[in-house]
């Protein structure tokens, strides 16, 4: 009680009343103002900067933003318009395809073989039975956000897609696509960023990898060989999802964007001076 009653009779330290008692001796005020135009000045100007940064931060309109959303309205543009110019590509490819035929005619040899070139390289599409993959990230590599070894390892790598249309190959593939982009003997499979691309056109997850062979031999061969020990390391060991599914009816389009890069004139076995020949100069055969 004794502390109680001298803190309501002396609330102020004898020391601060001391000081106080001299400044109102020597005509000053008893204490210091918090409201000095200095402090006023300095709160005011802390203030607005304070202000203007938040309210530069919350601007919708910022030139980052801006910038961000002009590159993503470009992006949409160009993958729109090689979306577009791929269907024209293989329209175009099956056209001449078809004129190839009818040049050759409609049966022999010649159209034989060229149809068998056409669906080894790529250049048209094939329907039949096959083998289907579909793989994705584990489900908690979000959660890690990419970062770090653990976070990479729990998505779905360029080296993990390559290990397994290898083994597809391997099994006795005959034709092999990823989401939709047929592989061929020049295609690449790389990262780009944080982004699988197939032949630089990027894929979304699941990665669906379509393969066409014998609906017997080829999920048999497969699963006896590396490929599905492979996969099952991954989701044992990163949570990396993996799911097979053998189909009677699958479809991989033709490639896009085919090119020669070397050529040599094929040996037929038929000598260039045999047989009957016309000179179109002076008509002798």
């Amino acid at each position: 009680m004794t502390l109680i009653r001298t803190m309501m009779e002396r609330p102020l330290d004898p020391g601060y009343q001391a000081a106080a008692d001299r400044r109102e001796a020597e005509g000053l005020p008893r204490s210091t103002s918090l409201r000095a135009p200095r402090l006023v000045a300095a709160t005011l100007a802390i203030g607005l900067v304070v202000g203007v940064a938040a309210s530069n931060l919350r601007a919708d309109d910022t030139p980052r933003k801006a910038a961000r959303t002009d590159l993503t309205r470009q992006i949409e543009t160009r993958r729109t318009e090689v979306d577009r110019l791929s269907v024209e590509a293989q329209r175009l490819q099956a056209e001449v395809t078809t004129l190839e035929a009818q040049q050759l005619g409609p049966s022999g040899s010649s159209v034989t073989r060229s149809r068998e070139l056409a669906e080894v390289v790529g250049a048209v599409p094939l329907t039949g039975p096959g083998l289907v993959l579909t793989l994705d990230d584990a489900p908690d590599a979000a959660d890690d956000g990419g970062s770090g070894d653990t976070g990479e390892q729990k998505r779905v790598l360029a080296r993990d897609l390559q290990f397994v249309v290898n083994a597809l190959w391997r099994a006795g593939a005959e034709a092999v696509s990823i989401n939709g982009n047929r592989l061929t003997s020049v295609s690449t499979i790389r990262f780009a960023g944080s982004a699988l691309v197939v032949s630089y056109r990027p894929l979304a997850r699941p990665y669906v990898v379509t393969a066409l062979g014998d609906p017997k031999e080829l999920p048999a061969e497969f699963a006896e060989g590396a490929g599905a020990s492979y996969l099952s390391t991954l989701h044992s060991t990163f949570g990396i999802r993996a799911d097979s599914e053998v189909s009677r009816s699958l479809t991989v389009p033709a490639a896009v964007g085919l090119t020669t890069k070397y050529a040599e004139p094929m040996d037929t076995g038929a000598s260039p001076t045999s047989g009957t020949t016309s000179d179109p100069e002076d008509g002798s055969s």
